[in-house]
């Protein structure tokens, strides 16, 4: 069947490479681009640089650049204070076009309007320091992580869901989204309670000092009482120095990462308890959970992990406080050890990105968003 459907410049620089660096006869281009031979002939007789069909484009790729490079400066100096909209954009760039055609101008460049990050706010010092720690720990191997930082210690906050209104809370926490189609946004099963909702689910809330270490949860203890500088000194000499001694019982000193506390691991006694224990600090800059095994992996795991065992219990089942903290204990140091070596052999590549963006935020996870 005879194909009038006009040439592409797309087509013609085929046809004259299948024609002359291929040397394939006419009738094998003619099968192989599903046109007959007259058609074939035609494409040879032609150039090969064809002018554009249709109007011409409201905008260049010289304007979209400009639009581009125009955003990023707009976006830069707002500092996440205020929106920027496609009539700023328009207005600015001073470009003759309405906002549909920016839009799917940036559409076609990947840039599409999306959700702020939440992320720790840097200071200049701050990013000044992040890059020095990765100027000093870039090039250590996963195995160095894994061997020579005998623990990796941090404290958290958790909720007590005891009851079953309480779990439903904590388990629409960690639900992203679901499949639906437009107009079911409000039916039953697609709405649940924001984030930022505060929600007491009775009893008090439990602190949680842990310690990852030797590819296993090895500190795992409930710190009762007021969190400050006595505190963290009977932490330093209790637990946290039985926990080595029973791991590395041959080992006089220790190397243990903390971040900066200052109302804990940082105060005047906690530091004299470290001293005392031998214990020396691999300190990780300041606004920086990205460099902490516990606040990138260890807490969400946890959390994970419980919520999937409540799955499936009944809406009568009750826990007293005392029966989720040891649930609470088992889900953590239950953890497989693959997990733990690899999350924290992960602080390589994390170690390796943040000195790629020189001390500023970068992708923790394989995928940009």
């Amino acid at each position: 069947m005879v194909c009038r459907k006009p040439f592409t410049q797309r087509e013609v620089q085929i046809i004259h490479r299948m024609k002359h660096l291929l040397k394939l006869p006419i009738t094998h281009i003619a099968k192989a681009t599903d046109r007959n031979k007259c058609s074939v002939y035609k494409a040879l007789k032609m150039k090969k640089v064809l002018m554009q069909r249709g109007r011409p484009k409201a905008l260049t790729p010289k304007d979209v650049r400009h639009l581009v490079a125009v955003l990023k400066g707009m976006v830069k100096k707002a500092k996440a204070c205020y929106e920027i909209t496609l009539a700023m954009l328009v207005k600015r760039a001073r470009v003759q076009v309405c906002e549909r055609t920016v839009r799917e101008a940036l559409k076609k460049k990947n840039i599409k309007f999306r959700k702020m990050r939440s992320k720790p706010i840097l200071t200049n010092d701050d990013k000044k320091a992040r890059l020095a720690f990765a100027r000093k720990y870039k090039d250590k191997t996963c195995a160095w992580w894994v061997r020579t930082v005998h623990l990796h210690i941090d404290l958290k906050n958790f909720a007590a869901y005891t009851h079953a209104k309480a779990r439903a809370y904590a388990a629409q926490r960690e639900v992203r989204g679901a499949y639906r189609s437009l107009g079911q946004g409000l039916d039953e099963g697609y709405v649940l309670a924001p984030k930022e909702l505060k929600y007491n689910p009775g009893p008090k809330s439990i602190r949680i000092a842990a310690g990852v270490g030797n590819g296993r949860v090895l500190l795992w203890t409930e710190m009762k009482g007021r969190w400050n500088g006595q505190a963290a000194a009977d932490f330093y000499k209790g637990p946290m120095l039985q926990v080595l001694k029973r791991t590395w019982p041959r080992r006089r000193s220790f190397l243990v990462l903390e971040d900066n506390d200052p109302s804990g691991f940082k105060s005047r006694k906690g530091v004299a308890a470290k001293l005392q224990a031998k214990v020396q600090i691999l300190e990780i800059p300041k606004r920086s959970p990205d460099l902490n095994i516990c606040d990138y992996a260890l807490w969400k795991q946890v959390t994970r992990t419980m919520r999937k065992q409540e799955r499936r219990w009944p809406t009568s089942r009750r826990e007293t406080r005392a029966q989720y903290v040891a649930r609470l204990a088992r889900a953590a140091r239950g953890l497989k050890k693959s997990f733990v070596v690899k999350a924290i052999g992960d602080m390589k590549r994390r170690c390796q990105r943040l000195y790629n963006s020189k001390g500023g935020h970068f992708e923790e996870g394989g995928r940009r968003s």
